[in-house]
């Protein structure tokens, strides 16, 4: 009987340990893939910020609003994050908003790298409009 109980909770605190670390908005890990757009004549911006167990937030400026939306699977997440490291955003300089514009942020322990794109004079290449544009389908 003894045993049997010290298994169970043994197990119990195995499966509690397994489970993603939750986060807050105001307490985010180091790594982040931050995204969104903004400009408009109230320049508003908001601001996505998706980590890698999946959980995902936005941002209002005007608001100054922040909620968590639906989590998406942490393979998903994974996914995300590992396109985002095949595009080298550290690698590129890119930085011609238009009075619309649209970002791609990689945040880690190494720092920040940005890219805005929006201005008609100025064109991203495809790879990294298709990932933009498949990271907002998830936001709907």
């Amino acid at each position: 009987m003894k045993r049997t109980l010290l298994f169970t909770g043994l197990l119990f605190l195995t499966l509690l340990g397994c489970k993603s670390q939750q986060y807050t908005f105001d307490e985010l890990p180091e790594k982040q893939l931050v995204f969104g757009y903004g400009g408009g004549m109230a320049g508003k911006v908001d601001t996505y910020v998706l980590l890698e167990n999946g959980q995902l937030f936005h941002n209002n400026s005007l608001t100054q609003e922040t909620i968590e939306l639906e989590t998406l699977s942490k393979k998903q997440a994974e996914e995300y994050f590992l396109k985002l490291e095949e595009l080298s955003l550290s690698t590129l300089d890119f930085n011609h908003p238009g009075s619309r514009y649209y970002f791609l942020e990689e945040v880690n322990k190494d720092g920040k790298h940005k890219i805005v794109w929006g201005a008609s004079d100025h064109k991203l290449s495809k790879k990294y409009l298709d990932f933009y544009k498949e990271i907002k389908n998830h936001i709907k």
